[in-house]
């Protein structure tokens, strides 16, 4: 069986998760969004590496003063492996992935009062992905969950993680 590529640009958006509150602040999710491409070498088995601009956004509430924005801009590199149900050739399949991820930090904005400092956001996370997709024709969907597996921040109580939702949709281009 000859091996199959298929270069897979897209769009998504995203839900960020902070998964422990701290004494002087709770965390809210926001909506944010990545643009990115992959590669998915394989037939019915299947590993994918890519990288994808994200942008992660949160809402701190320190309880004593209004809302603070967290916003981060980070380089996330996926590798999942999966296996793909239906004709993977053909104009159907449905399929299941999982895998690490690392996630780079490019910038960070805090509001200037924040109790969250730029310097508190660590340079790099890491994560692990487990997800669904679908292929109709040269279109894809997918949807995952991005469990933190290390801390976000530096120098603050609370071993603070980030859990990620994920939806993207983009075109398979086979080779």
């Amino acid at each position: 069986a000859q091996a199959q590529v298929a270069l897979r640009p897209y769009v998504g958006a995203n839900s960020s998760k902070l998964t422990e509150n701290l004494d002087t602040a709770t965390f809210k999710n926001q909506v944010g969004f990545q643009i990115g491409a992959d590669l998915q070498i394989g037939n019915k088995f299947y590993v994918q590496p890519g990288v994808q601009l994200e942008f992660r956004q949160n809402t701190i509430d320190p309880r004593v003063d209004d809302d603070q924005k967290l916003n981060r801009s980070m380089l996330r590199i996926p590798v999942v492996v999966g296996y793909s149900f239906g004709e993977v050739d053909g104009d159907f399949a449905f399929r299941v992935f999982t895998g690490p991820n690392a996630a780079i930090n490019l910038s960070s904005k805090t509001d200037d009062d924040s109790i969250i400092e730029k310097d508190d956001i660590k340079s790099a996370i890491f994560g692990w992905n487990a997800g669904l997709g679908v292929d109709i024709s040269i279109i894809f969907i997918d949807l995952g969950y991005e469990f933190g597996l290390s801390e976000v921040f530096e120098n603050v109580d609370g071993a603070v993680r980030n859990n990620l939702f994920y939806a993207n949709a983009g075109v398979r281009i086979r080779f």
